[in-house]
């Protein structure tokens, strides 16, 4: 584990970090303007749009490939994302030479889980025809990671729209109601996420849906055809439990391949930390994503 990362472990202890996430979560600040179009560094070319009155954006460096990322940020399906969020992007786009699109999901307690998958389609299914000849790959964080891995099943039941290439997630939150037993003994090593306050808030997230509807909970969907998935999480986090039941599932599953890394001594979205860890995740999703001969 390098210096920072235990310095991030540290602080977020030191500074208790879980019970301002809790803080954040029971009142979500509003109008960060992290993801508007001035705030990208000047590298990358900017293009802002508005699906059904929620704005997004996509981004490209100089010579990108016919490579596209759907990025879905994390934040309990409630915050609005860090500026850290727009690094990582602004790193895809200019360092990977990869279009990146960075949609402002609606955001609970206003919206719910529906609402978030009806915008989702509609983003989606924009941009598979603005950029025809682009592959398309999704890759998301905590609720992000979520919220893709139950996109990519309504994709695969909708029918009518192009299956990602592949999909990488980190710290997938795949039970909205947290109910796996072992997350109680996972609170001990975890400093960021305050279990009961995640619940409330996945509560308001899912609205009208039950607790185990694929739409909030991808963990109990249909997980056959869903193309190749790679999936991060750390060992001192509360949820890797559920990571492990679904790598669980891996071997019986058909059309799908689940890539299963679990990060030794890593808290919890560890890519919102710049460190060497974070550096060789994103090498490993951009080899997953790109390089015909994986190597896993």
């Amino acid at each position: 584990m390098s210096m920072k990362t235990e310095m991030a472990r540290f602080s977020a202890r030191l500074k208790k970090a879980d019970k301002k996430m809790a803080l954040e979560l029971d009142q979500p600040p509003r109008g960060t303007g992290t993801l508007t179009q001035e705030c990208f560094t000047k590298k990358v070319r900017v293009k802002a749009w508005n699906v059904d009155g929620f704005p997004g954006v996509t981004i490209n460096g100089s010579y990108s490939k016919a490579a596209h990322i759907l990025m879905l940020q994390g934040g309990a399906y409630t915050l609005e994302p860090s500026k850290r969020y727009r690094e990582i992007a602004e790193y895809f786009a200019i360092e990977k030479q990869v279009k990146v699109t960075m949609p402002s999901c609606p955001l609970a307690p206003k919206y719910t889980a529906l609402d978030v998958h009806r915008y989702l389609v509609r983003v989606y299914s924009w941009l598979t025809a603005e950029y025809p000849e682009d592959d398309f790959f999704v890759f998301g964080d905590f609720s992000g990671g979520g919220l893709a891995l139950s996109f990519l099943q309504e994709l695969r039941d909708m029918g009518n729209l192009p299956m990602p290439v592949r999909t990488a997630v980190v710290s997938p939150w795949l039970d909205i109601a947290l109910n796996n037993p072992k997350i109680k003994i996972m609170k001990k090593t975890d400093p960021i996420l305050p279990v009961e306050e995640l619940k409330e808030a996945g509560a308001r997230y899912r609205g009208p849906l039950e607790p185990d509807h694929p739409f909030v909970s991808p963990l109990y969907g249909n997980w056959d055809h869903l193309g190749q998935i790679l999936i991060f999480s750390g060992t001192d986090e509360i949820l890797t439990p559920d990571c492990e039941l679904l790598a669980e599932k891996a071997g019986k599953l058909k059309g799908t391949e689940i890539i299963y890394k679990k990060g030794a001594k890593m808290i919890h979205d560890w890519i919102l930390i710049p460190c060497k860890e974070t550096d060789a995740t994103f090498e490993l999703i951009f080899t997953f994503f790109l390089e015909e001969a994986l190597g896993f």
